[in-house]
């Protein structure tokens, strides 16, 4: 278990929710269930047994081979944990594939992660962060889950860590990683995302022009669907700063710069700019012109900053 966690449990200062993200879903799990029994159980192993075999009245782990987790499935998990523990402290629930869970259920979650039942414990795991609203991002405390398969071991000594580690946060497989870097141009468009955005954030309306250069690196509709999606990952670190205080995941080049945004704006300010990524990703999907979808997006997050 990682060291954080085991000093937050040492320290009795547990936060009410976490949301751990990584590339393996298994490893998630193991990660989440070790956390969870020392919680529940410290160090008394029939307890941890039971823990593991999902016999214990104060842990309850949701998981479905369903392609969506549904709200009556999310309703469900928080009228249990609604109850006060009955066998010790802390009840503790973990839902696997938290992006699959419906909008409807997302914001079920979401009251119950702004007025939570005191010594209740939400582990949230996902492979895909971007899939989740970012007000969900905002309430949880992140933790990184690395495992021996993770690309960014396994490529280390092929691909520019930073780069390396944007790759792997946009859930790449190793062979779709290799071929962006080596083929797809990956490292100047990765720059060229940066160099729009932190226009963008300096409120200068000439990020409207730098469109223009961007686009030229852009051949096809992955490209562009990438371009959101890493815009939505600098937002994301910056959120984390702004929340954890921790450093960036997904941009660690860039981090100092990442650290003087996080104190020029608001947690709010950031939520909304990744919620308007969210929507442009939307209208990507749906055909909409990149160009158009990119303007308008440009334009909201100035917007945004010059309230």
């Amino acid at each position: 278990m990682q060291q954080q966690l085991v000093q937050a449990i040492k320290n009795k200062k547990l936060s009410h929710a976490y949301l751990f993200e990584g590339n393996n879903k298994q490893a998630l799990k193991d990660e989440a269930i070790h956390f969870a029994s020392s919680i529940i159980c410290g160090d008394n192993e029939t307890c941890r047994l039971r823990i593991e075999e999902r016999n214990h009245s104060d842990y309850l782990l949701l998981e479905t081979d369903e392609a969506t987790i549904k709200k009556e499935m999310i309703e469900d998990v928080l009228h249990r944990m609604h109850q006060k523990p009955i066998e010790g402290i802390y009840k503790v629930y973990i839902i696997v594939d938290f992006d699959k869970v419906t909008t409807q259920g997302e914001n079920s979650i979401l009251k119950f992660l702004e007025e939570p039942p005191k010594n209740t414990i939400a582990i949230l795991l996902t492979t895909a962060p971007n899939e989740i609203l970012p007000t969900i991002h905002s309430r949880c405390q992140h933790i990184l889950v690395r495992h021996d398969h993770d690309i960014t071991l396994s490529l280390s000594g092929e691909v520019p860590v930073p780069i390396l580690m944007t790759l792997a946060k946009l859930s790449m497989s190793e062979e779709e990683a290799k071929t962006w870097f080596n083929e797809k141009n990956f490292a100047e468009i990765r720059t060229q995302v940066v160099k729009w955005l932190q226009t963008l954030l300096n409120g200068d309306m000439m990020g409207l022009i730098n469109i223009t250069s961007l686009q030229l690196l852009l051949d096809d509709r992955a490209s562009q669907q990438i371009v959101i999606d890493m815009v939505q990952l600098f937002l994301q670190d910056m959120l984390y700063m702004q929340i954890n205080k921790q450093t960036v995941s997904s941009f660690p080049d860039y981090e100092a710069n990442l650290r003087s945004l996080s104190q020029k704006f608001s947690v709010e300010q950031t939520v909304n700019m990744i919620d308007m990524t969210l929507k442009s990703k939307q209208k990507l999907l749906q055909y909409v012109n990149a160009t158009l979808v990119y303007e308008q997006l440009a334009i909201r997050i100035v917007g945004e900053v010059k309230k």
